[in-house]
């Protein structure tokens, strides 16, 4: 009566600092006005630096949010990742991310 319920589609922070260093073949976002997605980026990679959780295609930030403001989950699938936001000026941004195979080497 007292509990919520825990969303066991969710990810808890601690899963998304797993992402760290994960290789995406490509990013789309979801466009709520229109319907539908749109790519903007392949070949990218997930970086998680302190509270920050960010996803990089080809040198640029297509995605950045503070980790604990993240509703993520993982495809049904499991072959990747979706992350939704909330700004400061109200407006969603909700990205799929497709995971390739292994890890970002440094």
């Amino acid at each position: 009566m007292f509990f919520k319920k825990k969303d066991k589609n969710c990810m808890t922070a601690e899963q998304l600092r797993g992402l760290d260093k994960r290789q995406l073949k490509y990013v789309t976002q979801r466009d709520y006005e229109k319907g539908g997605e749109k790519k903007i980026g392949d070949q990218g990679a997930v970086n998680v630096t302190g509270n920050d959780f960010t996803i990089v295609c080809f040198g640029k930030t297509v995605f950045s949010a503070p980790i604990n403001e993240i509703k993520a989950g993982e495809l049904m699938d499991l072959s990747g990742f979706t992350a939704a936001h909330t700004g400061k000026d109200g407006e969603k941004i909700c990205v799929v991310a497709r995971y390739s195979e292994g890890k970002v080497k440094l």
